[in-house]
């Protein structure tokens, strides 16, 4: 299976698959004639399970560990990401419930208490289910290096962007003009100072998107119709295409 193939059937970046060839988690196991990479069976398997316990939290270098030091058995690993699963959606479901307390609440015309807010928001935290611990963490240390001044300055770039995105895009500007792809390089920047240039922070921030749609993942900030254009025009910027090497 080619290095495109297998981004799409996995939903994975070309760049993230590459990144892990590199590091040596995911090598493929041959070559086409044209020299091209050739993941077989193992190569998937071994790729689920290095997805899984990114998943679960592991570093990098924490995988390539625990792989290395067992045998090519997936079983202990698709347990443990039964477990984590099973543990989501019990947030969820808790999620759901208090939500629905604080609709009861205000629909009744009354004024949730203070505990009603801290448990919604406790239920709330517990479903950050797109990074993972470390990845969190990692991002909270970002925000406060930042300060409230460098936070504000970040969403107001962003802001900048997307809206000259979103006028590109109703003027019909083809994503490959220079003036689209110079907001193309600036989106890129302020994408690598947020995920730290971290393939795997990157690949949880696009898995994100991909399930949420770009409305909601980016809070109201663009529409899905932008955010396809905007995806068009980095894709171009960078230019990572499906099938290559």
């Amino acid at each position: 299976m080619r290095v495109g193939d297998l981004a799409r059937a996995t939903g994975l970046t070309v760049r993230t698959l590459h990144h892990y060839d590199e590091l040596g988690l995911v090598v493929a196991s041959a070559r086409t004639a044209a020299g091209h990479r050739d993941y077989g069976d193992a190569d998937v398997r071994r790729l689920y399970r290095v997805v899984a316990l990114r998943r679960l939290g592991f570093a990098l270098p924490e995988v390539k560990v625990l792989l290395d030091g067992t045998a090519d058995d997936p079983r202990a690993t698709v347990r443990r990401q039964l477990a984590e699963s099973d543990r989501r959606l019990t947030a969820e479901t808790e999620l759901q419930r208090r939500l629905r307390h604080l609709l009861d609440v205000l629909d009744r015309g009354d004024e949730p208490t203070t505990d009603d807010l801290l448990r919604a928001v406790e239920a709330t935290t517990m479903t950050e289910q797109y990074y993972t611990p470390e990845q969190l963490e990692t991002l909270a240390r970002r925000r406060e290096e930042l300060g409230e001044d460098g936070m504000e300055r970040a969403q107001q770039d962003w802001a900048d962007v997307i809206a000259g995105f979103e006028a590109a895009r109703l003027a019909g500007t083809d994503p490959a003009a220079p003036e689209v792809q110079a907001l193309a390089e600036r989106a890129q920047g302020l994408l690598t100072a947020f995920t730290g240039g971290d393939p795997a922070m990157h690949e949880s921030l696009r898995r994100m998107y991909d399930q949420q749609g770009a409305e909601q993942a980016s809070r109201g900030a663009m529409n899905a119709e932008t955010g396809a254009y905007m995806q068009r025009a980095m894709d171009h910027q960078s230019g990572v295409t499906p099938g290559s090497p």
